[in-house]
């Protein structure tokens, strides 16, 4: 065997050799069943810049100037000085059994459920539950049921799981239960069946909405007639705007055929990436099997614990409530203000984002891409519909980053490019 010594010779001879093969012939079939390499597929232009510094009404994410950086680097220490290397080891696939109770003690007092530690799974933020429940109960061409529009990011998990996506349409009360009851029906006589209805029932993304009462209960009625569990993304459930919270899948049917998904995410920061999932123990054992990463970081779960104590994260939810009111508020009258002309709007019940319908005369990825150029950056409708096809052409923004002294000033950016789009439109 001759041994090279020259580095630069075996990178060549290796150069040489891999340029003869193709990668893609390497993937496997759920790369290839993706179509778009965007986390959201929301997607901003890449060919459009902005001349000015943008005010960016894009992605949901915390305000940046209420992040509680030194509670949690005091829990941070507090969980780091324990008498043993606990929170600097394995943790297991199913998380920190104390953080979990206190996300038990919590849906207990909040939703009026006799819930345990093991009813929780502890995650990698509530995009990686979803992909363990996708793993979990899908098969290549199984089928889902998604509203829509729906968050898009979520419409990218399933198709990486290879799943057919259906999908229900929304209105001010949530999914329209009365075409979910035909679409199923509809299956059932084809011999086929939805295994997994996907619905984001508090604070909707993009939608805003909070399903009503009503809507609910006979959500919980038709899936069980038809045997489909419910997957209830609930990220921005505590960030509500009304009196009072609304009633939640999971408190209705006490855990009965739903599946919850939680996460720190958005109600303190989204680089924790620390959610949850809440089911039956049946079905969290279940999702343990197919779990395969050794669980995620034991000190990150240590840490929230001991934020979580003497009521600091109700505080900060209490807090973040009347900021992001605010925010919404301030954006709203703002909109009203400037865009009237243009679209219109239902003002939010919770969450971060505001969905507006364009007029007529306006298209929703021209007005995005105009928007860019007048230095606001938001996200257009056809990315939130399973075939990207959104027929009443809206707009998303979010309101919970962008400082609120930059909301009027992105309002009239938004203005300006709307009126740009509707007088190219009348020549």
């Amino acid at each position: 065997m001759t041994i090279n010594s020259n580095p630069q010779s075996l990178i060549d001879e290796l150069h040489q050799l891999w340029s003869h093969h193709n990668f893609n012939e390497l993937a496997s079939d759920a790369v290839k069943h993706l179509t778009s390499g965007s986390a959201t597929d929301w997607g901003i232009p890449a060919d459009v810049e902005s001349p000015i510094t943008p005010i960016t009404l894009g992605g949901g994410i915390p305000d940046a100037g209420t992040l509680p950086k030194e509670e949690l680097l005091d829990a941070m220490r507090r969980a780091l000085d324990a008498p043993d290397d606990e929170p600097l080891r394995y943790g297991g696939g199913i998380g920190y059994e104390p953080l979990r109770h206190e996300l038990a003690k919590r849906y207990t007092r909040d939703r009026h459920i006799s819930a345990t530690s093991d009813h929780f799974l502890l995650t990698n933020g509530s995009a990686d539950a979803i992909d363990l429940i996708c793993g979990t109960f899908l098969s290549p061409g199984d089928i889902v049921i998604s509203e829509a529009p729906t968050f898009s990011g979520t419409l990218r998990t399933f198709r990486g799981h290879q799943a057919e996506i259906l999908s229900v349409g929304i209105d001010r009360e949530g999914m329209i239960i009365d075409e979910l009851e035909q679409l199923l029906s509809k299956l059932e006589t084809e011999g086929r069946r939805a295994k997994i209805i996907y619905v984001i029932s508090n604070c909707h993304n993009p939608a805003g909405i909070s399903m009503s009462h009503a809507r609910r209960e006979s959500l919980l009625r038709t899936a069980a007639k038809f045997g489909c569990l419910i997957v209830d993304d609930d990220a921005y459930g505590e960030l509500y705007y009304t009196p009072e919270p609304p009633v939640t899948l999971s408190e209705l049917s006490q855990g009965q055929g739903v599946i919850t998904v939680g996460t720190f995410s958005k109600i303190i920061a989204t680089g924790l990436r620390v959610g949850w999932v809440f089911a039956d123990p049946s079905i969290i054992e279940q999702i343990v099997r197919v779990r395969f990463d050794m669980g995620n970081s034991p000190m990150l779960h240590h840490m929230l614990w001991q934020f979580m104590q003497d009521g600091r994260l109700d505080k900060h939810i209490v807090n973040m409530r009347s900021l992001y009111s605010e925010k919404l508020e301030s954006l709203a009258s703002a909109l009203h203000e400037y865009c009237e002309p243009y679209m219109s709007f239902q003002k939010p019940s919770g969450g971060f984002f505001l969905w507006a319908q364009l007029h007529e005369n306006l298209d929703a990825l021209e007005v995005q891409r105009e928007g860019i150029k007048q230095g606001v950056i938001f996200a257009n409708g056809h990315g939130f519909f399973p075939d990207h096809h959104d027929l009443s052409q809206h707009l998303r923004f979010a309101f919970s980053w962008v400082p609120h002294e930059d909301i009027q000033e992105g309002a009239q950016r938004l203005a300006k490019a709307c009126a740009i789009v509707s007088d190219n439109n009348r020549k």
